[in-house]
């Protein structure tokens, strides 16, 4: 069963993001409890948490190497967030990670916004 959740949330994640469409790939990360994607041709991240475990998951990013304050998603297993980023971020170096609350972050992913 545990297995299949995995699988599913794999799954669900790569449908999300819609890798191989457009010019750009996006990018997804899936730990234990928490998934997210950066979406290059929607300037895009979702983040998703799938634990029903009372921890909140969020997203660490930084813009040309200075960090910018993360993106939660409180709401609680089963949810997910999408953040857009502005305009005036176009064309920089980003790099981003999904942690949870408490627990394991991804590695991070290195884009150009």
């Amino acid at each position: 069963m545990y297995l299949r959740k995995i699988a599913a949330v794999g799954l669900l994640a790569l449908a999300f993001t819609g890798v191989g469409v457009g010019t750009a790939g996006a990018e997804s990360a899936v730990i234990k409890g928490a998934y997210g994607y950066y979406d290059p041709n929607k300037h895009m991240f979702g983040i998703g948490d799938t634990e029903p475990d009372g921890k909140y998951v969020y997203l660490e990013w930084s813009i040309d190497g200075y960090r910018k304050t993360p993106f939660y998603n409180y709401n609680g297993n089963g949810t997910w967030r999408d953040v857009t980023l502005s305009s005036s971020l176009w064309g920089h170096q980003m790099q981003w990670r999904i942690c949870r609350d408490g627990g394991p972050c991804s590695y991070w992913y290195w884009e150009r916004v």
